[in-house]
């Protein structure tokens, strides 16, 4: 999908997440959940989601869109498509 901005660039979904990782320490101070080459980053017990965000940005002129998808993955794109074209703000309840 063109960028209605600069009718250049190509529009992209990003996802900007944030988490924290919890590891458990061993007595000796190395992390329990260790592979054979040290600490393994992928190997935690927890992580807590702090920040979510969804944007569709152009990759040339770098115009961000802000939506956020939810339920119907094809609805809300059908919307963001309409929303782009028509300059507009997104409306995400178009049939309420």
């Amino acid at each position: 999908m063109k960028c209605t901005n600069c009718k250049e660039g190509n529009l992209i979904l990003k996802d900007e997440v944030t988490y924290v990782y919890h590891y458990k320490i061993k007595d000796t101070g190395v992390v329990k959940n260790s592979d054979e080459e040290g600490y393994a980053p992928y190997l935690f017990f927890n992580r807590d989601l702090k920040d979510f965000r969804q944007i569709v940005q152009c990759d040339h002129c770098n115009k961000e869109y802000d939506f956020k998808i939810q339920k119907d993955y094809d609805q809300q794109m059908v919307i963001l498509k309409k929303a782009v074209h028509s300059n507009g703000a997104l409306d995400t309840h178009p049939f309420a």
